[in-house]
């Protein structure tokens, strides 16, 4: 269920204790950041962001139910910002906010020996994955870069696991329809 530590903070800051909140943002700043730099692929943008999210986690910790995840309730507070943002700017998010070279660790599809053609297929995949809907983008980095189950991936993302499941392959198909497009364009 939920991390004994996380339990413990989000209690007292119920009770009214302000700062046992630091601890709940030092432990998921990093992954709550990445994911709105993911999206938006600006720092100013992402630092905003970052902070509504922790703001409106901290205005609405009572709704929190304690038999999920933390994390997951987070990260679905993280996703609403960023999706509202966009919402009020009118503007599609535009990057995964990683450098091509920090997506060779995520290839779903097999690479080839040569270095060069390494380094296409990886600017491919970077520039296919800028593409993808933020939905299918992150049910497919939550899987494949991150390494959650299909169970981690529908709690945050508020599916049912055949629902993240589904997702997964869609964004899959999706990319793989780009790079396929890609490769007989050029």
């Amino acid at each position: 269920m939920n991390d004994e530590h996380d339990a413990r903070a989000i209690e007292e800051v119920l009770k009214g204790d302000k700062e046992a909140f630091r601890f709940l943002v030092k432990k998921y700043e990093k992954p709550i950041f990445n994911v709105i730099y993911r999206a938006t692929g600006t720092l100013p943008e992402t630092e905003d962001l970052f902070q509504e999210t922790f703001l409106k986690a901290y205005d609405r910790l009572e709704t929190y139910h304690p038999r999920k995840k933390f994390f997951s309730w987070l990260y679905v507070i993280a996703l609403n910002v960023v999706r509202d943002h966009f919402r009020m700017i009118k503007r599609r998010p535009l990057s995964t906010g990683n450098s091509p070279e920090a997506m060779s660790a995520f290839h779903p599809l097999p690479l080839s020996t040569n270095d060069a053609e390494r380094e296409m297929e990886i600017q491919g995949l970077f520039q296919g994955l800028t593409q993808l809907p933020l939905d299918y983008r992150e049910a497919v980095l939550l899987h494949y870069r991150d390494g959650y189950s299909m169970r981690d991936i529908a709690e945050m993302l508020n599916l049912s696991v055949s629902g993240a499941k589904m997702r997964v392959h869609r964004g899959l198909n999706k990319l793989r329809d780009m790079l396929k497009g890609e490769n007989h364009d050029g």
